[in-house]
């Protein structure tokens, strides 16, 4: 008994060394792919943290601009101030809109950001490779409700 599972394990051994080498060779073929759908999960991840941090600077300023509607220069720098780490929001990208500044009407404040794609697979995909994200948040004027 004892012989034969010597000559048993001596042949899984054998085996294991030639699947060693085989192994090797189909991790080379499917690493670029491996490594391609990596570099798109962290674009979309990427794109993923941009879209909130927008978002968050868009609310910022339509916050504000419920209290302090006529304050324009303000509502922007909250807006701004609000983006913070990857993206930094400029002046030039957050638009506001309030038609009538009165009590009960609407202001909207819209962030515009142009989202610039690292991965060549998702850059063959859009166009230049800058995706353009909004966001936008809208609140009620509550000047003179205080």
């Amino acid at each position: 008994m004892v012989t034969y599972r010597r000559c048993e394990m001596k042949g899984k051994r054998k085996g294991t060394q030639r699947e060693k080498g085989q192994s090797l060779a189909e991790f080379a073929i499917v690493l670029p792919f491996l490594l391609v759908i990596l570099a798109g999960v962290l674009d979309l991840g990427r794109l993923y943290y941009v879209s909130v941090s927008i978002s968050d600077a868009a609310a910022e300023g339509a916050a504000y601009a419920a209290i302090n509607p006529d304050d324009v220069t303000e509502i922007i720098a909250r807006a701004q101030a609000a983006s913070t780490g990857l993206v930094q929001v400029q002046s030039d990208m957050v638009e506001v809109d309030c038609p009538v500044v009165a009590s009960g009407q609407p202001v909207t404040v819209t962030v515009h950001y142009d989202f610039v794609v690292a991965t060549p697979v998702l850059n063959a995909i859009v166009a230049d490779g800058i995706l353009p994200l909004h966001a936008i948040a809208t609140e009620v004027i509550l000047k003179g409700d205080l």
